[in-house]
């Protein structure tokens, strides 16, 4: 009997080539985006899941006692040894930090910087890495050092490295040789990134640090009894996070935190489950069309015999089948999208991860949801038609859900493809203020403590350079200070505010447009030291821009240079993410004759790769003992604002996707349709009816499904964008042209799709449509 069913599946998919083909690949396209979505979203929430300590991991960070402004992870080494000495709560701290560093040198080889972190001797205790080789005892020895498995392979291949010697040039200390004593095992979805660790307790007065309490701690509780200390600097105080929240600031990146994207994981979690639908609704839809053709055949299957569990067997068997092979077939399509996919949201996890004990059995989950109940539900329902059901589906008042469906799959459709357009806009926006530093490159000073600016006589000789000035800092050392601004009224207000140096062109170099004053170049010719602000700073100072001009600084704010002078304000612009307001700058004016320890430079347009090749050759001949640093600034940028842009490209990922989607779908009903209605179309040409009234007939359905989705999605997408806009201190405003270009899209998309069936059945003969009947 089971050969037979089996049998009788087979012949009914290869005479309905078409629907089977397009239900497979669209749940195929649809279990794979989506699985996806979920393994990585698994994945985030998973980092350090099995670590026996994570819940008792608290990360502490210093900041204003009123919890305004930013926060920053540093701790003292001794107020980390008070915390544990006085408090029965802290079981053990762990503090570490990286050093600055130019180069590693293996057997007479440079490497570029990799990340090395000093940490304490707690550090197995808080994160359980295993060694491949060596032991922890190690960190008892300050110039021993312990290699992740991966760098050991890029610095030794497959030789054994314990033993080995490696020398580590920091930017701010000497040449320092290490005795490679042990390899870390590579762990998945670890909390903390690094590519080597050393134990130098004397060579640093703190750190990022967390503290390990015991099982049962009140943090909130514990909290308050520290701030009762004072122990933090004043008018500061400390903030404890659990891990979780760890995890989730921005500034992880810097501290060697796993960095967590969590509105980029809601957004993928949504636009997984959005897809998924799509993907159910079409296999429904058309898994329904296509078993309704075997209704007649299936009562003549009762009338030989055949009991009604027979019946419902063949139908869930089929059924099933559909949904497992989509399933195998999106397994391996998932191994082939994943490169794309760690592109796109920029997350490094291996193709291991979906057999993983914390994401496999979800996957099953799913598939067991996905093929049992469709299945179910299907074979219940047709089992129990009898012959006088057989009806066009569009008009039967049994289907109507099937409609409703497609309407779904519309709203679904409108609510990405706005969602799409919206963020493409602020991305464009984002873009625009950080178009400034496109085709800038950063060099960086052979030693901190020596002036760069005898390297210009070399600059001078390479082609492709616009334009280049020299400064006290590059992007990512630029300092951020407290100070106290002097309003008119005589209030006080404290800000952040971020100190800048540069020498000539560098206005130019960074595109700094300006407001007021005299030009960057000329200030120092009518002031002896002159600073410019920015818009912000003017701002806070509750100063007009022309009236700041030729007044001393200190006529605003604190500030330890009686002699500064503000001699222009210019332009706000940006060093890091753009989601945060601006705040006050001041660009200081310094001559060459003094110590300038970066360069910027600005290259003709096409023209970096060439500049950078040459600028080696040129550091090479100057500075033979000295690694080459540089770095993009416009790349820095774009790390710096990577969320909007991880955003940007997964709902273009997802958009396209639900599209192509939607276009299955509407494909193999208006095909079902279409042949279904066949006599139909026959009979009202033979009476007259022209071929627009046709294709106005068989498209109505489709469109009034369609307006009906874009009624319902408009109102629901711009709620979801002006929520996810208000991050944003500069923004654009939700668009109605994105409204009405996702409408045009997808009503164009729809009519190609059901067009093309619907003019090919009204051109057709209609004495051979009624033959065919």
């Amino acid at each position: 009997m089971f050969k037979t069913t089996l049998k009788l599946i087979f012949r009914n998919w290869w005479r309905n080539k078409t629907f089977t083909l397009i239900s497979m690949l669209s749940l195929t396209v649809g279990i794979a985006c989506t699985a996806l979505l979920i393994s990585f979203v698994s994945y985030e929430y998973g980092i350090e899941k099995n670590n026996p300590n994570r819940d008792q991991l608290v990360w502490v960070m210093q900041g204003s006692s009123d919890d305004s402004g930013s926060k920053w992870a540093f701790m003292k080494k001794e107020i980390a040894g008070q915390l544990k000495q006085k408090y029965p709560e802290v079981e053990d701290v762990l503090q570490f930090g990286s050093p600055f560093i130019k180069y590693v040198e293996v057997n007479n080889q440079k490497f570029d910087a990799p990340v090395i972190l000093n940490v304490d001797a707690s550090f197995p205790s808080f994160f359980p890495f295993e060694l491949l080789y060596g032991s922890w005892n190690a960190f008892n020895n300050p110039n021993s050092i312990l290699l992740s498995e991966k760098q050991a392979q890029l610095f030794f291949g497959d030789e054994n490295p314990i033993g080995k010697q490696i020398r580590i040039s920091e930017v701010f200390g000497n040449d320092n040789d290490y005795t490679v004593e042990g390899v870390i095992k590579n762990r998945e979805q670890s909390g903390i990134a690094f590519d080597a660790l050393f134990c130098n307790p004397d060579t640093k007065d703190g750190g990022n640090t967390f503290l390990k309490l015991a099982k049962g701690t009140n943090l909130q509780q514990f909290e308050q009894k520290v701030r009762k200390e004072k122990l933090a600097a004043k008018d500061k105080v400390y903030y404890f996070y659990d891990f979780d929240d760890a995890l989730s600031f921005e500034n992880s990146r810097h501290t060697k935190l796993h960095s967590r994207k969590d509105t980029l994981l809601l957004i993928g979690f949504i636009s997984a489950i959005l897809v998924l639908l799509i993907a159910i609704f079409n296999y429904v839809n058309l898994s329904f069309s296509r078993v309704l053709q075997q209704v007649r055949t299936l009562h003549t299957q009762k009338l030989m015999g055949a009991k009604p569990v027979d019946v419902r067997w063949q139908i869930f068997l089929d059924t099933f089948l559909t949904v497992f092979i989509s399933f195998v077939l999106a397994m391996f399509l998932m191994h082939d999208l994943l490169p794309v996919f760690k592109q796109v949201v920029a997350v490094d996890f291996s193709s291991r991860y979906f057999y993983n004990k914390d994401f496999f059995p979800l996957l099953m989950l799913l598939i067991f949801l996905l093929t049992v109940i469709p299945a179910l539900i299907i074979s219940r329902k047709i089992s129990r038609l009898s012959g006088s059901d057989y009806t066009l589906f569009f008009v039967t008042r049994k289907n109507r859900w099937i409609a409703a469906m497609v309407t779904v799959q519309f709203i679904v459709a409108f609510a990405l493809i706005i969602g799409t357009l919206t963020v493409n806009k602020q991305v464009n926006l984002v873009e625009k203020d950080i178009e400034r530093y496109k085709d800038v490159i950063e060099v960086g000073s052979p030693l901190a403590k020596e002036s760069i600016v005898p390297f210009e006589s070399r600059l001078k000789s390479i082609q492709g350079i616009q334009s280049y000035a020299f400064s006290e800092g590059g992007v990512n050392s630029i300092f951020v200070g407290e100070n106290t601004f002097r309003k008119k009224n005589g209030e006080e207000q404290k800000s952040n505010v971020l100190l800048i140096t540069g020498s000539d062109g560098f206005a130019e170099v960074l595109q700094l447009n300006q407001i007021s004053g005299v030009g960057w170049d000329s200030a120092h010719e009518k002031y002896p030291h002159p600073v410019f602000v920015n818009k912000t700073f003017a701002d806070v100072a509750e100063t007009s821009p022309e009236n700041m001009v030729g007044n001393s600084l200190r006529s605003y704010i604190d500030n330890h240079d009686s002699l500064a002078v503000v001699a222009g304000v210019v332009e706000d612009f940006y060093i890091g993410s753009v989601e945060n307001k601006a705040i006050p700058a001041i660009i200081r004016y310094k001559d060459k004759t003094k110590q300038l320890i970066n360069i910027y430079i600005r290259t003709q347009k096409g023209e970096t790769k060439n500049v950078v090749k040459s600028l080696k050759q040129a550091w090479a001949q100057a500075y033979p003992d000295d690694f080459f640093m540089y770095g993009e600034v416009y790349d820095t940028m774009i790390g710096a604002n990577s969320k909007i842009f991880e955003m940007s490209r997964l709902l273009d990922m997802y958009s396209l996707i639900s599209i192509l989607l939607t276009c299955f779908g509407l494909f193999g009903i208006t095909f079902y349709a279409v042949r279904q209605r066949t006599k139909e179309i026959g009979i009202r040409k033979i009476n007259g009816a022209k071929t627009p009234q046709l294709l106005w007939l068989l498209m109505k359905p489709m469109f009034v499904w369609l307006a009906v989705g874009f009624v319902v999605a408009a109102p629901l997408a711009w709620w979801l964008m002006e929520r996810w806009l208000q991050q944003f201190v500069y923004r654009i405003d939700v668009s109605v042209s994105s409204f009405l270009l996702a409408l045009l899209l997808v009503a164009v998309i729809t009519f190609l799709t059901v067009g093309w069936h619907v003019w090919r059945m009204a051109r057709s003969n209609p004495v051979e449509s009624l033959k065919a009947e």
